[in-house]
């Protein structure tokens, strides 16, 4: 038997841990105006190791999970995603798509970084 995995599975637990964003879609479709949404943050360390195995440099990856359905064009690399403060919540800020996968059953995973307004 088939599971609906975006239905059965991943639409309870966006139900209950998700949080608002606003996406700006400056590469998906350019020239509309940013739209809300809601997604799941996620950070995780990860350590990466010199070719010599002598160096290790320890670095984050930022994550926000998506529900495919919800969206008509979903985020790409060159978004911006904005992660307002929401209840007890704070902001987590603006953040620019790096890269995203497909799992294939109906979430879509951003990575995304910290938008550095200071940059040139």
């Amino acid at each position: 038997m088939a599971v609906d995995f975006s239905t059965e599975v991943y639409s309870p637990n966006f139900d209950y841990w998700s949080r608002p964003i606003m996406v700006t879609p400056l590469a998906s479709s350019p020239g509309s105006p940013a739209y809300g949404a809601r997604g799941i943050y996620d950070t995780n360390e990860t350590d990466i190791i010199g070719l010599d195995g002598s160096n290790i440099i320890s670095d984050q990856r930022t994550e926000l999970d998506i529900l495919q359905v919800e969206f008509l064009i979903p985020p790409i690399q060159g978004d911006q995603i904005d992660i307002p403060a929401v209840d007890s919540l704070p902001a987590l800020g603006l953040f620019e798509v790096v890269d995203f996968s497909n799992n294939g059953g109906g979430e879509i995973t951003l990575i995304i970084r910290k938008f550095d307004t200071a940059a040139p």
